[in-house]
């Protein structure tokens, strides 16, 4: 944000001050798209506030979405439309324009500034301020109508750019005065709105003091170069339309966003059909075999109790699988893992504990494997090394380290495996699997620390 207001200024000051820059281009196709452009970008932003605050019912979002439908309605009615039917523009369009973009300025500042607030009713409240909104536009428009010729030119004609080479602080000290006024107002506007993007992590509001910062500097230049002519393009024309694509920028992030939240929850939804179909079908029918295998455990049939072992642990995997199904897509990383451990460890006695370090951002695939590593090894620890205490600790910093350590009996890693001895060969391919590493520490009667780095950010 300041290097993009600085540019602004620095554009501003480069012109005033180097004579061989000017201030104003002779275009009024340019100064034609510009300001559609002025019209089309706050009408976007208006739509997409307006359904914020029907969704959130906040007090900003209503008022930003009045204010940017009163500048969409006066760009398009006061600017575009007058520039469009005449070449000079005469009263009307020059106190229409400046008085709307006020009252637009005014509600930009009320709206960084007012704290915020639920709204009983969003939908009738934000119908009710668009309905005055249009009621504002209406009144300006009459009043200026209205008085005619009888209100003071705002610049005089006969100083074009084409022979006013410096700045010419000149014209109407009204006009000029609500330039200066409405320069403050945006930077008020975009102090609070900074403000409040950083305490509420909004990220379009953020973008939306960007376009206010932009807005203010747009007005340094309207106050130094005052316009008349739609024929040419000044500065500050430029500056302004800076400030409605950062704003446009803004929007089509937001939108990107609730269009990734619209598929994670499309995802969500299957992933509980599915664990719904599991729940019902697979799982029962393998609880019902465990039971049989439950009541055949006094036989000597290897067989029999291979099976009764079999169904148990795909009843198990069945459940964990339920569990990863079910489990919401932004659950934080030490609940989850702290869920995966404690499937087979208060199964067994054993105490869970975990510990976290920064913030992890990882993938759903990357958290599915660090899932089910956490529960190998978990399992690992209370079956076979008969732990009572099991830590995890994630650290998230330039990789991400998690460690499971009990304090088992531990073995010795030196040791050749038994041929039929999956779990840390499947732990190590997992880890392998996501660009990271495996590490198994252990020694008799000292616990044993399973460690996974994985790259992270």
């Amino acid at each position: 944000m300041g290097i993009a207001i600085a540019a602004g200024l620095l554009g501003t000051l480069a012109v005033s001050v180097l004579p061989g820059l000017k201030f104003a281009y002779r275009n009024d196709e340019a100064n034609v798209a510009i300001e559609t452009a002025a019209s089309l970008v706050p009408a976007l932003a208006a739509l997409l506030f307006g359904g914020r605050a029907v969704r959130g019912g906040s007090r900003t979002d209503l008022i930003l979405a009045c204010s940017l439908t009163l500048l969409a309605a006066t760009n398009l009615c006061f600017s575009v439309v007058p520039a469009v039917v005449d070449d000079t523009p005469g009263q009307f369009s020059t106190w229409a324009t400046v008085a709307g973009r006020f009252a637009g300025a005014i509600g930009f500042a009320v709206a960084a500034l007012l704290p915020d607030r639920r709204i009983a009713r969003p939908r009738r409240a934000l119908a009710s301020g668009l309905l005055w909104t249009l009621v504002v536009v209406g009144l300006i428009a009459a009043f200026a109508a209205l008085l005619g010729d009888e209100l003071p030119r705002g610049l005089d004609a006969g100083l074009t750019p084409g022979n006013a080479e410096d700045p010419h602080i000149e014209g109407n000290g009204v006009v000029l005065a609500l330039h200066v006024v409405i320069l403050f107002l945006y930077a008020a506007a975009t102090l609070g709105f900074l403000l409040r993007a950083e305490r509420e992590r909004d990220g379009l509001l953020l973008w939306v003091a960007l376009a206010s910062g932009l807005g203010a500097v747009a007005r340094l230049d309207y106050f130094l170069f005052p316009t008349l002519f739609p024929e040419w393009v000044y500065v500050g024309d430029i500056v302004r339309l800076a400030s409605y694509i950062a704003l446009l920028v803004g929007i089509g992030r937001e939108v990107l966003t609730y269009q990734r939240r619209a598929a994670d929850a499309a995802v969500f939804e299957e992933r509980r059909r599915l664990a719904r179909e599991l729940h019902d079908g697979l799982a029962q029918e393998l609880a019902f075999i465990r039971s049989e295998g439950a009541r055949l455990r006094g036989t000597t049939d290897p067989s029999v109790l291979r099976m009764a072992t079999a169904a148990e642990r795909a009843l198990g995997e069945a459940r964990m699988a339920i569990s990863a199904l079910t489990t919401p897509l932004d659950e934080p990383l030490d609940v989850t893992l702290r869920k995966a451990a404690e499937a087979v460890a208060l199964r067994m006695g054993a105490a869970v504990r975990v510990e976290l370090t920064g913030t992890p951002r990882l993938s759903a695939t990357a958290r599915q494997a660090l899932e089910r590593i956490v529960r190998e090894a978990s399992g690992n620890a209370v079956r076979h090394g008969q732990a009572e205490k099991l830590r995890i600790e994630i650290e998230a910093n330039s990789r991400l380290r998690v460690a499971i350590i009990d304090d088992g009996r531990g073995f010795d890693t030196a040791r050749d495996r038994k041929p039929d001895s999956f779990g840390l060969v499947s732990m190590r391919e997992r880890a392998e699997g996501l660009a990271g590493e495996l590490t198994v520490r252990s020694q008799p009667g000292e616990g044993t620390t399973v460690e996974v780095t994985l790259p992270h950010g």
